[in-house]
């Protein structure tokens, strides 16, 4: 199969971590001819050396920032698919304001903040964070109309969604997983090192998004200081501290900011911590829980419905609104060996539920062969 991977319209976030570790993942799939697009910040986490011969790979100029960016980016994708001539066009994440016009144009969706318009999330933000929602969720999903023939999904329930939204696609399922580099210690990276600590460290890997609700952790703090007051605990957070707003002296003794940081140094991280921490309120899915399962230490995240589906008896769950339910459960979870041992056990069991990122790579490829222009015998079940 003759195929484009499309990740020219990824910049940040967990949708490139995914791409990263398909795009790996291929190199092990040899029955394909890949035509790779990227982003600048997609080519900088690769290394296009270690790719064999049947990979191409293409630097794209244009971005999606204006409607001139995208208008001069479909031409330049179109042009490069012209030369190519793929039997598919497969996006790792869409929207991708762009049709290929050659053959079928399959896409992966995880735009959750168009799907639960319940969340709690929505209560956090005001009027005007809402409208620039809303109309980007009408140019959001007007691309995934115009422009996708087929739609992937990470969760069922999201699936479930996507086919009453657009009746005329096939939608399909591929579960998300932690990465590769997480099964494979030769791949680890260890710069970061914690400073020595006697007490309970909570890590949080994720971007400073809205919906991951970090902004409630001074209050957490707070809430410990006042009521726990010989509690020793720290959280480790990957964002930049003015990210955070204005901290008191006390907050500040209690949070590390550690910056972004690779793939490659997570597991390493994860090892350096008591506990996992996530207070977010609107997720598709969260690699972050698969990989605290993957590395053995507990989960402390939201109540919420997308949460517990993919963490089952695995995590201990609050309320991400709740800064003393948050509390306890952290001083409750730091002050039992024997619950964190337990939720150590469930997480192992419960990581079986997920694929592995081989899995994911092929189950992807499947999907691509069914719709691919050589009308592949290949069966995907829907």
């Amino acid at each position: 199969m003759n195929i484009i991977i499309n990740v020219s319209n990824l910049r940040i976030g967990g949708g490139m971590q995914v791409a990263h570790s398909f795009i790996n993942e291929c190199i092990a799939i040899k029955d394909h001819e890949y035509h790779v697009f990227l982003s600048k910040e997609m080519k900088g986490i690769l290394n296009l050396q270690l790719f064999p011969s049947n990979f191409r790979f293409y630097l794209i100029q244009n971005t999606t920032g204006s409607f001139k960016g995208r208008t001069r980016l479909s031409g330049e994708l179109t042009n490069l698919e012209r030369k190519i001539n793929p039997d598919i066009v497969f996006s790792v994440f869409g929207p991708t304001y762009w049709k290929p016009q050659t053959t079928t144009h399959v896409a992966g969706f995880a735009n959750s903040i168009y799907i639960y318009k319940n969340s709690p999330f929505f209560k956090t933000i005001g009027y005007k964070k809402r409208t620039i929602i809303r109309l980007m969720e009408v140019i959001h999903m007007r691309s995934f109309k115009k422009h996708c023939d087929v739609l992937i999904s990470e969760t069922e329930d999201i699936g479930n969604h996507l086919k009453i939204i657009f009746p005329d696609k096939p939608v399909f399922t591929v579960g998300n997983t932690c990465h590769q580099v997480f099964s494979n210690k030769e791949l680890w990276t260890t710069e970061i090192h914690l400073p020595e600590f006697n007490g309970f460290t909570l890590l949080t890997i994720s971007a400073m998004y809205l919906h991951k609700n970090l902004s409630v952790i001074p209050a957490v703090i707070d809430y410990l200081v006042q009521k726990h007051s010989s509690f020793r605990f720290r959280f480790v957070l990957t964002i930049n501290e003015e990210q955070l707003g204005n901290l008191s002296t006390v907050q500040k003794q209690h949070i590390l900011f550690i910056g972004k940081v690779p793939v490659s140094e997570c597991p390493h991280l994860y090892k350096q911590a008591n506990a996992m921490f996530l207070p977010t309120l609107l997720e598709s899915f969260s690699a972050n829980y698969p990989e605290a399962m993957k590395m053995e230490i507990p989960i402390l995240t939201s109540d919420l419905p997308f949460a517990t589906s993919l963490c089952g008896d695995a995590a201990i769950y609050f309320n991400p609104f709740g800064v003393e339910d948050i509390g306890e459960a952290i001083f409750k979870l730091a002050n039992s060996t024997e619950k964190q041992e337990q939720l150590i056990e469930k997480g192992k069991k419960r990581l079986l539920s997920f694929p592995s990122p081989q899995q994911r790579a092929r189950r992807y490829l499947a999907i691509c062969e069914k719709y691919n222009l050589k009308k592949s015998n290949h069966y995907v079940q829907q």
